[in-house]
């Protein structure tokens, strides 16, 4: 068994399956994919992927075994690379990061720029994307570190640190009924279209579990990804808009009207997450600090170490309930 055989692997995986696609995405050749594979699997005397004739449909049980261990196999390398490298005061290489657009563009812009200040050499390759692909990359170890909201379970080998909480904010136009409203109730607002952010995979939403709770059942009409363009749709007259609350800005909006949910929606939590058999290297522990202050290395160490198989609900638990809100939030 060879390195480059599970660097393969990975890549075919990484890949939709696709032996082409793996090649052209390490640069290498498809014949010589396709060898090592076979060398491998001979070795083994084993199956790792299914096949339709000389197409891989799919990755055996024992398959998928082997492959999130080859994912912490090539990790260690990476870390040993890591361990060696950060003698040095002077950093270097890539940061990936995936988050979603929100904090991207609402939240992040001056972390990085205080971070930038501290690691001038060190390039920053911020990778867009839902939660739910955030979540995949993780898990696939294409990027470092995760920032994203929600109450997903990312399972035992993902460290998750809550950091803050936010509200959700209503948006009309100026003109719209709504505004004739002192407090706007979850039965006011699902009198009218909704136009918000796009539901994952999971189908899983705090603002449609809240109103089914009261019996009602929102008329969604429009989702996005990004906060912009739902503010767009709204001006626009397509539906009132729920967005994070640090996506509306009072000045550049001032042709809405933002009311605050904090009274009929639960609040969202961001977190931090990398897998626990990443390295972190220093420039990576001083980015959680400039990210969240508050969050402690003790702190993190402490996620670092408990049990992530165990099931939890961020939404009882105390940690989670002590973040500082958004608008209080020193960065």
């Amino acid at each position: 068994m060879k390195l480059h055989q599970l660097k393969y692997l990975i890549a075919i995986a990484d890949n939709n399956l696709s032996i082409t696609a793996a090649a052209a995405k390490i640069y290498t050749s498809q014949p010589g994919i396709s060898k090592q594979l076979r060398l491998l699997e001979d070795e083994l005397q084993i199956k790792i992927f299914e096949r339709n004739g000389k197409q891989l449909v799919g990755i055996t049980t024992l398959g998928e075994e082997i492959l999130n261990r080859s994912r912490k196999v090539l990790q260690e390398i990476n870390n040993i690379k890591r361990l060696t490298s950060d003698i040095n005061p002077s950093a270097h290489g890539n940061f990936t990061i995936g988050t979603t657009q929100t904090q991207a563009q609402y939240v992040l812009p001056e972390v990085f720029l205080n971070f930038h200040k501290q690691y001038p050499n060190l390039r920053i390759d911020l990778k867009q994307g839902s939660t739910d692909h955030i979540i995949e990359l993780l898990n696939k170890q294409s990027i470092d570190f995760a920032i994203a909201s929600g109450s997903d379970e990312l399972g035992p080998d993902i460290v998750k640190i809550p950091c803050y909480q936010w509200d959700r904010i209503l948006l009309f136009p100026q003109d719209h009924p709504l505004g004739d409203l002192v407090r706007p109730t979850l039965e006011d607002i699902t009198q009218y279209p909704i136009v918000t952010y796009h539901v994952g995979d999971k189908g899983k939403s705090s603002f449609i579990n809240s109103c089914r709770a009261e019996n009602l059942e929102p008329n969604i009409v429009f989702t996005a990804r990004n906060a912009d363009i739902i503010k767009t749709y709204v001006k626009r007259g397509f539906g009132v808009g729920i967005i994070a609350s640090m996506a509306f800005e009072a000045k550049s909006d001032r042709d809405l009207i933002g009311y605050s949910t904090k009274e009929i929606l639960p609040r969202c939590t961001t977190w931090l997450a990398f897998n626990k058999n990443l390295f972190l290297r220093k420039y990576m522990k001083d980015f959680i600090q400039l990210f969240a202050p508050h969050i402690s290395e003790k702190d993190y160490k402490r996620y670092l170490f408990q049990d992530n198989s165990l099931p939890s609900n961020n939404e009882i638990r105390p940690e989670v309930s002590r973040l500082p809100m958004h608008e209080m939030w020193h960065i």
